[in-house]
């Protein structure tokens, strides 16, 4: 290998670096590790089934779960690799969630590391807050 190459070699692996240390590592260090997808708390004295779909932009599902809530429990559902690296996936989600079966909300947001759709679960169906949907950006 030339002394040439050989410069050039290093200086690629050293600008490689310098790329991963300022736009992946440097986040993680100021802002801390990727929060959750979504949060649910059930507020209720009642257990609720949650079911949570996330669709992507083009209505493809992204998530499908079903949660069993006691009273007063917090679940959480952490993010896929595609969502914790800044800038890497730039795309609208809809959150569509449906309590007991009866009532569905929905929600759209940009997903990024550090923003979490949080889900608060009342027991006031008859006004018809029974499901509280909000965001959070660290």
């Amino acid at each position: 290998m030339t002394g040439l190459n050989r410069k050039i070699l290093i200086g690629s692996a050293v600008l490689v670096i310098l790329f991963v240390l300022l736009f992946v590592a440097l986040p993680y260090l100021i802002a801390g590790p990727p929060t959750p997808l979504f949060t649910a708390r059930n507020h209720d004295t009642e257990v609720h089934e949650l079911r949570v779909e996330v669709f992507d932009s083009e209505n493809n599902s992204v998530l499908d779960e079903t949660y069993e809530l006691a009273p007063d429990e917090r679940i959480s559902h952490p993010k896929p690799f595609r969502f914790r690296v800044p800038g890497f996936e730039i795309v609208d989600y809809t959150f569509k969630f449906t309590l007991d079966g009866m009532i569905t909300e929905t929600y759209s947001t940009n997903i990024q590391p550090w923003n979490t759709v949080e889900v608060e679960l009342y027991a006031d169906y008859a006004e018809g807050r029974s499901l509280s949907i909000g965001e959070i950006t660290v």
